[in-house]
């Protein structure tokens, strides 16, 4: 890894430059998904990069009024400086220039062909269909279970999550089951089964990734209401390991995730929204735990939850953040099995009212940058937000 710091983690937002349209037609999720998982997307080319007290700066024209935001991931090529391609994390960013941290030596260089895009999350795309695709980490620790999309309707996906796959409609394990939900777990994509893009926001890690987009948003700018769901590869909290520990997640209809945004995140818990393959013993199938936070039960939301009471808080005017977790159902109802990683919970009130759909905020302790994902289930205001580490790592 030529960079100084750890990439793993990469955020991906609709108003990136380049970014792929998301939209109410068939297929659209699949071209975010492949963009933001499997290839990257936003090749531009640099015209200079400048290396001085291990900082690099890198010049460019095309787009310049889109630079990269803070904390986001790019993949650069063709540097002579051999220290300056591959991964790098942005650290700061303004009109046709953006900084990153280099063990390069000073230097400057004005050669032609050297470009940069936003980088992919690594992961495969073993097999597609018309509208279909099956995505998995390609991570050496990975638990290495399969992604399943369908794609082929307008306002909203289909997941379905498998132990394997050999096909693109042949897989064994999955989650959730055909009797927990006869057709897989929704997320939305748009209310408008036309061409009008949505907001949407993924951000994830080589082994899980989460989805927020804004299905209303092509009715107005201001309905920047969603709901977070998930894929991938949680915490486990038993030493010896959690073969099982994959999380998928998803509303229960396609009528659901569209008119009512947050059905089946993680930013508003309730029964029957969250899968894993099987228990903790490895014996039977899907099974479906609870998910709650450390700091409250998750049900009211986070960013609408009175446990800490409001923010900013009176005491100290923080905003007090908790971890996720998912219970070990079916063995025992509120023992914790799996932490789900970046993501954090806000056991307060009245947080909508301060923050924004893509504003971002600083962690006090860990001094990572947290990006704020709303919720709601009304299509248009949020009620609350949650917030992901877009710095990392997560594990």
């Amino acid at each position: 890894m030529a960079s100084l710091v750890d990439t793993n983690v990469k955020h991906f937002l609709y108003s990136m430059y380049g970014a792929p349209v998301q939209n109410g037609l068939a297929g659209s999720k699949i071209a975010v998904l492949d963009a933001c998982l499997v290839t990257g997307f936003g090749l531009r080319a640099a015209t200079r990069i400048t290396v001085a007290a291990g900082v690099a700066t890198v010049e460019f024209s095309v787009g310049a009024s889109q630079p990269p935001t803070p904390d986001s991931v790019l993949l650069i090529a063709g540097a002579a400086q051999t220290l300056l391609n591959g991964e790098q994390r942005v650290t700061e960013s303004s009109s046709g220039v953006f900084k990153f941290r280099t063990a390069a030596p000073d230097s400057v260089d004005n050669g032609t062909g050297i470009t940069f895009k936003f980088a992919a999350l690594g992961w495969a795309k073993p097999f597609s269909g018309t509208n279909q695709a099956v995505y998995r980490s390609t991570d050496p620790q990975s638990l290495g279970m399969y992604l399943y999309v369908d794609d082929r309707t307008t306002t909203a996906v289909s997941m379905r999550g498998y132990e394997s796959m050999s096909a693109i409609d042949a897989g064994t394990g999955p989650f959730p089951s055909a009797a927990q939900r006869a057709d897989g777990a929704w997320w939305a994509k748009s209310n408008s089964a036309n061409a009008s893009p949505t907001r949407w926001t993924i951000v994830g890690d080589s082994r899980i990734f989460f989805d927020n987009s804004a299905p209303a948003s092509p009715i107005s700018p201001t309905n920047t209401a969603g709901g977070t769901r998930v894929f991938g590869d949680l915490l486990a909290l038993r030493k010896a390991g959690d073969a099982y520990a994959c999380l998928i997640c998803g509303g229960v209809s396609q009528s659901n995730v569209v008119n009512t945004p947050n059905n089946g995140s993680i930013d508003s818990a309730s029964s029957g929204w969250y899968f894993l393959p099987r228990a903790i013993t490895g014996l039977g199938g899907s099974v479906a735990p609870e998910l709650r936070s450390f700091a409250s039960t998750g049900a009211p939301g986070s960013g609408s939850d009175s446990a800490f009471g409001n923010f900013p808080s009176d005491v100290d005017g923080e905003l007090k953040l908790a971890q996720l977790f998912l219970s070990n159902m079916p063995v025992s109802a509120n023992t914790p099995r799996a932490v789900v990683p970046g993501y954090r919970y806000v056991p307060q009130t009245q947080v909508a009212q301060y923050f924004e759909r893509d504003s971002t905020l600083i962690e006090a302790v860990s001094g990572r940058r947290l990006l704020a994902l709303p919720h709601s289930s009304s299509a248009s205001s949020p009620a609350g937000f949650g917030f992901i580490d877009i710095t990392g790592p997560w594990r």
